[in-house]
């Protein structure tokens, strides 16, 4: 019931389909019909994914915050008095955002299998598979900012976090030369599961190291999120 209204919810608001489904969409068919793409199906897939990773994104930090911001003192009430936990209750609105990510998904590749710019390989289902799994990452983040903050401040502060998180999905050494700023931002990336997903997708002869620095990665990363819910959690009951 919880996340039928969720969607339909979230299916209504303009903000949803302009920033997740038509910005995304339109980016990736500029990326492929304006710019010379290769016909390489590595770029082609990086293009992919990345148009993804925006809607994922958009629809993870700013979207999915600013609902969960509107609706937490009625949760919190809930909470209180009944057996609804807020843990539950991100249960829930996880499940809508697998959903909803999944739609981007479809919308995307339904659009790539037009242009013919997607090839089913094993790649491209591992891919797709890993941009799904680092959505429900990034929504646990989102919930923890929507909890955290009011709906001004996240209106304020969403957007910057959005692009801040972008600019650490891909490897900055794939597309830079590499030099000690270059070397840094790595080193930083490789705290984070979007480093490993990438490593993912190029190197399938490492798949059990890379998924499980991918998977250690998310998880340690994820405990200040879980430890912010679960101080606001405690702090309003």
């Amino acid at each position: 019931m919880i996340t039928a209204i969720q969607l339909k919810q979230v299916i209504r608001n303009r903000r949803f389909l302009i920033f997740t489904i038509i910005f995304p969409t339109l980016w990736y068919w500029m990326m492929i019909k304006l710019i010379n793409v290769p016909h390489n199906q590595t770029f082609q897939l990086i293009l992919l994914v990345l148009a993804l990773l925006i809607g994922i994104l958009g629809n993870s930090i700013v979207t999915f915050s600013k609902r969960i911001a509107s609706n937490r003192r009625f949760y919190f009430l809930q909470a209180r008095i009944s057996q609804y936990s807020i843990w539950r209750y991100m249960g829930s609105q996880l499940i809508t955002q697998v959903i909803l990510n999944l739609v981007i998904t479809i919308v995307l590749v339904l659009l790539a299998c037009i242009l013919q710019t997607i090839n089913f390989n094993h790649s491209t289902w591992l891919a797709l598979g890993l941009v799904n799994i680092l959505g429900i990452y990034l929504s646990v983040i989102g919930f923890a900012f929507g909890i955290s903050f009011d709906r001004p401040s996240i209106d304020a502060g969403s957007t910057p976090l959005m692009f801040l998180l972008a600019i650490f999905i891909v490897p900055w050494n794939v597309f830079l030369p590499v030099n000690s700023m270059i070397k840094l931002m790595t080193s930083v990336q490789k705290l984070l599961p979007s480093y490993y997903a990438y490593q993912l997708v190029q190197q399938s002869d490492q798949l059990i190291k890379n998924c499980s620095l991918f998977s250690i990665s998310a998880a340690l990363t994820l405990v200040p999120f879980l430890l912010i819910i679960w101080f606001n959690l405690h702090r309003r009951m």
